[in-house]
């Protein structure tokens, strides 16, 4: 039986659309991952409807990420204690119920108020995200879990063009509430869909420890791969000082240099549709070292300050953009796919939330600080800060063992007591 490492390098060995479950479960997140982009278009545009300012709505939009932060790790050891169907369906569930009181007008839509439904939000979505990440692998056999994943990033860089323009279509044309009645729907389809999959029994602990004990189980055991602290980090770093700085500075460098909203607009929509481009590309070439492909596609997204650094013209800005948006979504899916073969079952709920964590948690200290940092040293100063670490942090992190091929040959795995089937 080929390994992992023979696996990552190799090419799609057939596609994961090709089973039942998957497609059902892909088939919900497409509807869902256009409602999560429709859903912030509509909760920003309610705030400045209700008389809030930019610094209302970064309060509602960062309540989502808050809860996120604060219940991811929890949420991974749920995922990894119960059936990661049955907790799929809980959180879109809890995330229906929120979003339709709004519609109900059981509660005004003060700023207040929709910060409150958006912390509901995203702690429905810090349950949602180690469960889905922990189910995939259990339905798509090992050889196929490139292609599992491709399909994964795909859809959710086709839903990042198709949702804020749809939400936007909507917000125009019938209003906030309607705008937010389809986002319910798009979670009441998820559900349907997560019902219709058949997860297979997992061997599971009868006996429990404390949910702080599991918790450290899962960052030890991410401890103990070296190539995977590695990469967390890094991506941790990263999302602090390079993607922060390009969240807050895109917007307003477009705004001065290019006359506002639609060059804003157009640069994210290409960013991505060449991720979603990037995303396929990568599912049908050959890989020999995937973790040090993945590298080089990170170290691609330092042209994201480079080119704010240098905004000569619009069209220099978006081709920077798309280039990045081709690098970073195949960096995405091959760590993805290494992270699902590189831990056990048991494990993979609490290794998808610290993951997600990583991603997470350092971004809204980046967003608080950028913008008086960029006032007190300079755009420039920020800009070049952020290029460098981006570059460097995916040189340095080469040297780590295991990199190179998103793979390590000894793991050492969590003991598990009375194992049961669920």
């Amino acid at each position: 039986m080929p390994n992992a490492k023979t696996l990552l390098a190799g090419r799609l060995a057939g596609s994961a659309m090709e089973l039942r479950d998957f497609r059902y479960l892909w088939a919900g997140q497409a509807v869902s991952a256009v409602g999560d982009q429709l859903f912030n278009v509509a909760v920003s545009l309610r705030v400045i409807e209700s008389g809030g300012d930019a610094g209302d709505v970064g309060l509602v939009i960062g309540a989502r990420m808050l809860a996120t932060v604060l219940f991811v790790l929890i949420g991974g050891v749920w995922a990894d204690r119960v059936p990661r169907r049955r907790a799929m369906m809980l959180a879109d569930g809890f995330r229906l119920a929120a979003i339709t009181v709004v519609v109900l007008g059981a509660f005004d839509t003060a700023t207040l108020s929709l910060a409150v439904m958006t912390f509901l939000v995203g702690s429905g979505e810090a349950f949602f995200r180690p469960a889905y990440g922990g189910l995939v692998p259990s339905l798509v056999p090992e050889d196929r879990l490139l292609s599992a994943n491709v399909w994964r990033g795909g859809m959710e860089s086709a839903a990042a063009v198709v949702g804020p323009a749809l939400g936007g279509v909507l917000v125009a044309t019938v209003g906030t509430r309607v705008a937010f009645a389809a986002n319910a729907a798009t979670f009441a389809i998820s559900l349907l869909c997560v019902l219709a999959v058949t997860e297979p029994p997992m061997r599971r602990q009868t006996s429990r420890s404390s949910m702080v004990r599991e918790i450290r189980e899962g960052l030890a055991a991410v401890r103990r791969v070296r190539w995977t602290a590695a990469i967390l980090t890094m991506t941790a770093i990263q999302t602090m000082l390079v993607v922060a700085p390009h969240m807050v500075l895109l917007p307003v460098i477009t705004q001065e240099r290019f006359a506002g909203p639609s060059a804003y607009g157009l640069v994210i929509a290409m960013f991505s549709l060449s991720g979603f481009i990037g995303t396929i590309v990568v599912g049908r070439i050959r890989l020999k070292h995937p973790g040090t492909s993945a590298m080089v596609f990170n170290a691609l997204f330092t042209l994201v300050p480079l080119v704010l650094l240098t905004p000569f013209s619009l069209w220099w800005v978006v081709a920077g953009y798309m280039i990045a948006g081709f690098a970073m979504m195949p960096f995405n899916t091959l760590l993805h796919t290494a992270l699902q073969r590189q831990f056990p079952p048991s494990l993979l709920g609490r290794i998808s939330s610290v993951d997600w964590l990583c991603s997470l948690a350092l971004l809204p200290l980046g967003l608080a600080v950028i913008g008086p940092l960029a006032d007190a040293v300079g755009r420039t100063t920020v800009l070049v800060v952020a290029a460098v670490v981006q570059l460097g942090a995916a040189l340095l992190v080469l040297a780590v063992p295991g990199v190179r091929d998103f793979h390590q040959e000894e793991h050492e795995e969590q003991p598990v007591l009375g194992d049961v089937e669920v």
